[in-house]
């Protein structure tokens, strides 16, 4: 008993600090802002910025000198009747489930249950990854899995209604009633490529389950969430009656309710934590401080091999951002009516947690970890307004014209007042402030256009190449679409495609939204050119087949649309090289089908 005791007090990282600065804890709550401030631009409370944007609750719990300096509740946790968010309400945590089960894994790892780099077909036992062309040429790993690099479909999952049916781990394994998302399998030869994937994740729980023989609530109790003081924390899914009053009120962007107020998540590892700002911090204090070598249930190297990134700056479980110097570990999350995020400097001992009961919580968030990056003066982040810089008229106007950024993003930029207006094509016009003579930012994005010798620099996050000024009568695809010109459009877009497959330009997604930007506009015509071009490409996805029935159907062709409808889903169901939102497509072709009064 006393050395169970003594092991836990040595790993509860994340008792309260005894003096936290109220001075601090009121600059932050009354210092929200945009990406980048400038001189006379304005500061938001917490309170101003949750009635902006519909969130009824947020917790923040704020992490300094590797311990929880402070934690408040800030709005509702439920609206009717009222209830509060304290420092004790019980969120969902969406995909930071992940973070939190990745550790889980490797601590299995460690006691010789599962393998990292071994076939993790040899730890299931209670269903298979199925074999095909793709597993002959790479192995599906527990790192692979847990690092988004397994080629495996189903980006992430909506939930059941609470009350409602749940189909076990195997069910949605296999996409078999009543799940209500696609088969997960592999569609990407291993190990070759990033893509974010909750269906890897649900494989590895199922794993994780099967070689110790618990179940995965239990599992992760005992690795992760009491070692490191996580008490309020669980994987259970539903989230037991008797704990139901301890939990906020999943809500719309629009303010309503989700039906049957919490969704339930059988895909536990992937998005079924049920936990409190401050037991986040705990997770993100505990991290840190195995980083540096201290005891928990990681070593030091497990706990370095979940933020030494794979592909695409993602590790086990954990994405990693250097933002000024530092180098910070950090996972979102989103549930249906739930959104969080958590952000911690790997070294540094100090980051936050926040949580909310919206689906808008992702507009809120960003704007409160600004104001803590600046209070506390965390890497990376601006602590004072920019000041601006007068730039003469001329000088301006020597900017103006049109840069190329790539194959079809066009920069175009004039003077307005002291500033620049500028647009990218197919975009909204944003404003570029000086704060030199040649240096330009913008306010809604962390970007600097450095203009000089006709040419200009994006520096951040864009990076790159210097853009050149295009000559007056070069015109890229997208600006053709804007003219009108949209078979000339789509030309283009089929000489870029030819030339490089790869091309950021003519990405299947990317088509898909300029199809639909499109319909809204009332173009139809130019909307099913578009999308049909996509179907050309992307001739084994389902979406894009989906997506031009729509746009047919909306051009009034109901017999085409009918025929494009069941050629989306005999891809989603398996036809073609299963996207991640198959589920979402299958269920989308199958109602409009029935609305045309057509059979599946």
């Amino acid at each position: 008993m006393i050395a169970i005791l003594v092991g836990f007090l040595l790993a509860a990282p994340g008792a309260a600090a005894p003096a936290a600065d109220p001075a601090l804890i009121a600059r932050v709550e009354s210092g929200l802002r945009a990406p980048v401030l400038v001189e006379g631009d304005p500061v938001w409370t917490i309170a101003e910025r949750l009635k902006r944007h519909g969130v009824p609750g947020v917790s923040v719990a704020v992490i300094r000198d590797f311990r929880i300096e402070w934690a408040k509740g800030y709005g509702a946790a439920q609206l009717d009747p009222p209830r509060p968010v304290t420092g004790t309400t019980l969120f969902e945590a969406g995909s930071i489930s992940k973070p939190v089960a990745a550790a889980g894994a490797l601590v299995l790892v460690a006691e010789g249950r599962l393998s990292l780099d071994g076939d993790i077909n040899a730890s299931l036992r209670s269903w298979k990854v199925p074999a095909n062309a793709l597993t002959a040429k790479g192995t599906v790993t527990l790192e692979r899995l847990l690092s988004h690099t397994a080629g495996m479909t189903v980006h992430g999952f909506p939930g059941y209604e609470r009350g409602t049916s749940t189909p076990t781990v195997v069910q949605v394994l296999d996409g078999a009633p009543p799940a209500n998302t696609a088969p997960i399998r592999v569609d990407l030869e291993p190990g070759t490529r990033y893509r974010y994937s909750g269906g890897g994740y649900t494989i590895a729980q199922l794993a994780m389950s099967d070689a110790a023989g618990e179940p995965f609530p239990r599992i992760m109790a005992r690795t992760v969430l009491t070692p490191l003081g996580m008490t309020r924390s669980t994987y259970d899914q539903p989230l037991p009656e008797a704990r139901l009053a301890e939990a906020a009120v999943g809500y719309r962007a629009d303010g309503k309710p989700i039906p049957g107020l919490r969704n339930t998540y059988p895909e536990m590892a992937a998005a079924g934590l049920w936990t409190t700002a401050s037991d986040l911090a705990r997770f993100a204090i505990g991290m840190q401080k195995m980083l540096r070598g201290d005891a928990g249930p990681l070593s030091a190297a497990a706990a370095r091999d979940m933020i030494t990134p794979r592909r695409e700056g993602y590790g086990l479980g954990l994405a990693v951002e250097e933002k000024g110097g530092g180098v910070y570990f950090t996972h979102g999350g989103s549930d249906e009516g739930f959104q969080a995020l958590l952000y911690a400097h790997a070294r540094k001992g100090y980051g936050a947690a926040l949580m909310t009961n919206s689906d808008a919580g992702f507009r809120v968030m960003p704007e409160i970890l600004r104001s803590i990056g600046a209070a506390y003066g965390w890497d990376g982040f601006q602590a004072e307004p920019l000041r601006r810089a007068a730039v003469p008229a001329e000088t301006l106007a020597r900017y103006a014209g049109r840069y190329k950024l790539d194959s079809d993003s066009v920069l175009g930029v004039k003077p307005s007042g002291g500033d620049l207006a500028a647009r990218v094509s197919l975009g909204e016009e944003f404003t570029l402030v000086p704060i030199s003579q040649d240096t330009f930012v913008r306010r809604d994005e962390e970007t600097r256009y450095v203009f000089r010798d006709g040419s200009v620099a994006v520096e951040e996050p864009r990076g790159g190449p210097a853009a050149a000024r295009l000559a007056e009568g070069e015109r890229l695809p997208a600006e053709e679409i804007e003219a009108g010109r949209v078979d000339e459009a789509i030309a283009a877009y089929r000489r870029i495609q030819k030339a490089n497959p790869n091309d950021p330009a003519v990405d299947e997604t990317r088509l898909n939204r300029i199809g639909y930007d499109l319909l809204r506009a009332g173009k139809k015509t130019e909307a099913v050119g578009v999308l049909r071009l996509n179907t050309e490409l992307y001739p084994d996805s389902a979406n894009p087949w989906d997506s031009l029935a729509e746009a047919t159907e909306a051009a009034g062709d109901r017999a085409a649309a009918i025929s494009l409808y069941r050629k989306a889903l005999a891809l989603a169901n398996g036809g073609g090289h299963h996207g991640p939102d198959d589920g979402n497509v299958a269920a989308h072709a199958t109602e409009r089908l029935k609305a045309l009064g057509a059979s599946p």
